[in-house]
């Protein structure tokens, strides 16, 4: 049997282990993003004024969900008066979160004209939708749930979650150089470790109600449910020591290989309005698309796939079959008995990565303050249902920014795909960049199922002249030859 910290680890493996940059919205299209721009866009790593930095240490997480509140909680509440609440009413019920940790992030200038950035990441996607129903807080059994979802069936849900590691390698050069405009172009190739993944899938759930009864009551006529885990999760039910769980779990991993890969078109400023040094613009688009590839798994012991139809399934049998259910071994036992086939999995299946495609634009407004519009498509969850698919729940960022090299202020207006809008705001003081992807969290006591945050330290150099001066002038693009020195 799992005990309690088992059950805690692989939690914090499915669901909170780890997000990743693009989630850090203060800095989308900065030039001063350095080693935290790949996982945006590979070819911004380019154009940047100091020649290399490193990030030790960068943190993000976001969440959001319309199946409960989190009422009388905030960041700065004490949690005693905490109350969780669910969400009454008709809806497509979903929770979506992604999280990262990244650890010894840099990049490195080349020369004028290419660089390269490295590091090692734990990144963590979890997403899970329902079909439309109705859901009442009076709801005390699964009849009542079956009588006022009677015009909704069948009912249906999903649930995708990828735990990974990645160490990463990116490489971009510029293309095109001109007095006027830059072409940029990076690609980035990642080497995954699969960590821990999991997935459920519910279909055409339907059901009738039975005639003749003075209570309402019903029968179970079709569907499907199947589900999986990764095979090494079935390591914390043994009786082994921790470290040696924790080297199977990592071990009996599987490996894979994912990409990003983008270009970045540079409208550089005109002489008269380069005041803060020779990397100054006036427009930078940029278009990457990221997170190529999947995650395999081998399946786990206990994974089942389920078809409905048994003759005499009640919604009284279901009930009185999953009242005494303490561990996924019992849950399939009460499967079997209300099922009409109950078959165990094998071999291996795939989570595929949240691919997107992200169009970034970046104007210079006028001195250090920036707008920057990004808008996020989803790739292969438009293109497939079948897949297991990650998704990411970024729609459109809209930041604008005040920016030097060592302090940023920087007020990001998110509308995700779940049609949340969200005021978020972040701070940068010398190495530390500080922001919440919603305020409400803050300020309101009502908002903590939604937002989420980030911390990210990066070091740059220090010193008045950029480390650039020293190439030779052959080498440094033709914009960039008149003044060498950093924006203060």
């Amino acid at each position: 049997m799992l005990s309690s910290k088992d059950f805690l680890l692989i939690l914090a493996l499915l669901l909170f282990s780890s997000l990743t940059a693009q989630n850090y919205h203060a800095i989308n299209g900065s030039s001063y993003a350095g080693s935290l721009a790949p996982a945006t866009n590979p070819a911004s790593i380019v154009h940047v004024p100091y020649a290399w930095d490193i990030s030790p240490l960068a943190v993000q997480l976001k969440h959001s969900t319309n199946a409960i509140k989190i009422n009388n909680l905030s960041l700065l509440s004490s949690p005693s008066n905490t109350e969780i609440v669910s969400q009454n009413g008709l809806a497509k019920r979903f929770v979506l979160a992604n999280q990262d940790i990244r650890l010894l992030n840099a990049r490195i200038n080349l020369n004028a004209n290419a660089a390269i950035a490295f590091g090692a990441n734990f990144r963590n996607y979890l997403s899970a939708t329902t079909g439309r129903s109705n859901w009442q807080d009076s709801i005390s059994s699964l009849a009542d749930f079956l009588k006022i979802n009677i015009n909704h069936s069948p009912l249906s849900a999903e649930i995708s979650a990828a735990t990974w590691a990645e160490l990463y390698a990116t490489y971009a050069q510029t293309f095109i150089s001109e007095p006027n405009r830059l072409v940029n172009g990076g690609i980035t190739l990642k080497l995954n470790r699969a960590l821990a993944g999991g997935y459920a899938r519910a279909q055409g759930l339907s059901y009738t109600p039975i005639a003749g009864v003075t209570a309402p009551a019903f029968l179970l006529t079709s569907g499907s449910l199947e589900y999986g885990y990764s095979a090494n999760i079935d390591t914390f039910n043994s009786n082994i020591g921790a470290a040696t769980k924790r080297s199977v779990l990592m071990n009996t991993a599987y490996s894979s290989w994912s990409a990003d890969i983008g270009v970045e078109y540079i409208w550089l400023a005109d002489e008269d309005k380069d005041e803060w040094g020779p990397f100054a613009y006036n427009s930078k688009l940029g278009i990457s698309l990221m997170d190529v590839g999947f995650n395999k798994y081998r399946q786990g012991s206990r994974g089942r796939l389920a078809v409905a139809g048994k003759a005499g399934v009640t919604d009284a049998l279901i009930e009185s079959s999953f009242s005494s259910v303490g561990s996924l071994g019992d849950f399939n036992d009460s499967l079997a008995i209300i099922s009409n086939s109950v078959s165990g999995l094998s071999g291996n299946f795939v989570v595929y990565q949240p691919t997107r495609l992200l169009i970034n634009f970046d104007q210079h407004i006028v001195h250090n303050f920036f707008i920057n519009i990004e808008l996020a498509i989803p790739i292969l969850s438009l293109l497939t249902k079948k897949a297991f698919v990650l998704k990411d729940m970024n729609l459109l960022a809209i930041t604008p920014r005040w920016e030097l090299k060592n302090v940023g202020v920087y007020l990001p207006i998110l509308f995700n795909n779940r049609k949340q809008l969200w005021v978020g705001a972040a701070l940068k003081l010398g190495p530390v960049l500080l922001g919440t992807h919603n305020l409400g969290n803050l300020f309101s006591k009502n908002t903590m199922h939604t937002g989420g945050g980030y911390i990210a330290i990066t070091i740059r150099p220090w010193g008045k002249k950029n480390k650039q001066a020293t190439l030779p002038q052959d080498k440094v693009p033709a914009r960039v030859t008149r003044n060498l020195e950093c924006p203060k």
